[in-house]
């Protein structure tokens, strides 16, 4: 959380000072673990994503006014990830079956104005199925670099950090109270940053 809430007032109050990006870097890889292990943990995968639905609504409009954009922010790219990863444990057939729903899904996410597109989906798929994480998780960053097609995104690799940890230490596993806890802290320190930035643009 304290990661997040670095990434984000740099990004809102110093644009220019890149050492809160790369603060950042670690808040998406333990969110999205998280959210792994919520769907892991979960003793409904219905309430799961209503509880998830909740908070991304609540989110959207302090996170479109806060960092000026139109695309739906993490918890609606997380709810829509999770979706495609329950039919993808649930259909029928082999591995290519599941890897043509990833593609697709990727694609689906990528192209609609999701936060974090495929590379969430992806790293979401990295986590819970937790077979070679850190190739997988570096590969993944790498192909976000070409993606972006900008040296500034090379401070994507520092998110490796976060999988360095889970990978090699065991048995981490967030209770219920912290899960909710984490998620809650998404919209509520989004609204604070913007009442924040409001109040500073009227001065």
């Amino acid at each position: 959380m304290v990661t997040m809430l670095v990434d984000h007032i740099g990004y809102v109050f110093f644009p220019d000072q890149i050492i809160f990006r790369i603060i950042g870097r670690v808040a998406l890889p333990l969110y999205t673990f998280g959210i792994a292990q919520g769907y892991k943990y979960t003793r409904s995968f219905k309430k799961y994503i209503i509880r998830l639905f909740i908070i991304a609504c609540v989110s959207q409009i302090p996170y479109m006014f806060l960092f000026l954009t139109k695309e739906l922010n993490i918890i609606f790219t997380f709810i829509t990830s999770l979706l495609l990863l329950k039919f993808m444990d649930t259909v029928k057939g082999g591995p290519l079956v599941k890897i043509l729903i990833a593609i697709a899904g990727s694609i689906f996410l990528q192209v609609n104005g999701f936060e974090y597109g495929a590379y969430a989906f992806l790293l979401l798929l990295v986590y819970h199925y937790q077979h070679s994480m850190l190739f997988r998780h570096n590969v993944l960053n790498f192909a976000y670099v070409l993606v972006k097609s900008n040296i500034v995104y090379l401070i994507q690799f520092f998110s490796i950090i976060p999988t360095l940890l889970i990978k090699y230490t065991r048995n981490i596993r967030l209770t219920g109270k912290a899960r909710y806890f984490y998620l809650v802290f998404y919209p509520l320190h989004i609204t604070i940053l913007l009442l924040i930035y409001m109040f500073l643009l009227n001065q």
